[in-house]
């Protein structure tokens, strides 16, 4: 319902329509207006309405166009925030994947020198067996050797003499390659020994790096995930803030038009 308000600016009394909820407002703002045109009246030697509405209505202008500079540096000011705190956790965010990523080339790094040890002991225990094989084989030899030049030395002898050394020789090279299988068995149960105990190590590790591999990766997904939430919310609660601000600026700045859009029409009518 519209309501008839009786203000007095300059001295001069108007009658203004309002509707009800607005007419202490309105009544409000008239009042001001109304000592800010005293304001500038008292600064005048000659007081003229319309002089004093034009310097009264180019002060608010000015007042408004500052208000409005105001507004964008805080904006820019805000926008630029944003912008450098987005640049900042990207940086951070870049910084802890590359620091995962080094973490991971050095464990891969440890793994590849351990398995080249585990390769390298395996070399040896090969090498040494191969010296002891031959070993055995030169021993061998050198004692058949032997037995030959034995034989050919009694040769001559005995028929007798030259089967028991015969049955002698036999029963050596007997123990000779039964000895000789013992330690080529026991060798090779001790090679198959130690390939299953570098397999199980190597298993072990192997595993024991996947399952530290698999954390490092959890863990670093979790703080991917932590930091890229905290990164949304702050987001948000700057968008927000700016959000406000903009509307309270611009709520400022239609209560400032309202004002002079009312001046400029009680000027019209005056």
């Amino acid at each position: 319902m519209a309501t008839i308000v009786d203000v007095t600016i300059l001295g001069n009394r108007y009658k203004l329509k309002s509707s009800d909820n607005e007419a202490g407002q309105l009544e409000e703002l008239a009042a001001q207006l109304d000592a800010r045109m005293q304001e500038t009246a008292s600064h005048l030697k000659r007081v003229n309405p319309l002089n004093v509405s034009i310097l009264t209505a180019l002060q608010l202008a000015e007042e408004l166009a500052k208000s409005h500079g105001e507004a964008r540096s805080a904006y820019a000011k805000l926008q630029k925030q944003y912008n450098d705190e987005l640049a900042r956790l990207g940086r951070q965010h870049a910084d802890e994947l590359a620091k995962c990523r080094k973490e991971l080339a050095e464990a891969g790094r440890q793994q590849e020198a351990e398995l080249a040890r585990c390769r390298k002991d395996m070399s040896d225990l090969e090498k040494r067996h191969a010296e002891e094989m031959a070993a055995c084989r030169t021993a061998q030899e050198i004692e058949g050797r032997k037995h030959a030049d034995e034989l050919a030395r009694l040769a001559a002898g005995q028929k007798d003499a030259m089967s028991q050394m015969n049955r002698q020789h036999d029963t050596l090279v007997n123990e000779l390659r039964q000895k000789h299988s013992q330690e080529i068995a026991k060798v090779q149960q001790e090679l198959s020994r130690m390939q299953q105990e570098h397999g199980r190590e190597l298993s072990e590790m192997q595993q024991e790096h996947h399952q530290e591999l698999s954390k490092l990766q959890q863990e670093h997904s979790q703080e991917l995930s932590k930091l890229q939430q905290e990164q949304s919310q702050e987001l948000s609660r700057m968008q927000q803030e700016q959000s406000r601000r903009y509307e309270a600026l611009q709520a400022e700045h239609a209560s400032l038009k309202k004002d002079y859009d009312e001046l400029m029409e009680l000027l019209e009518e005056a």
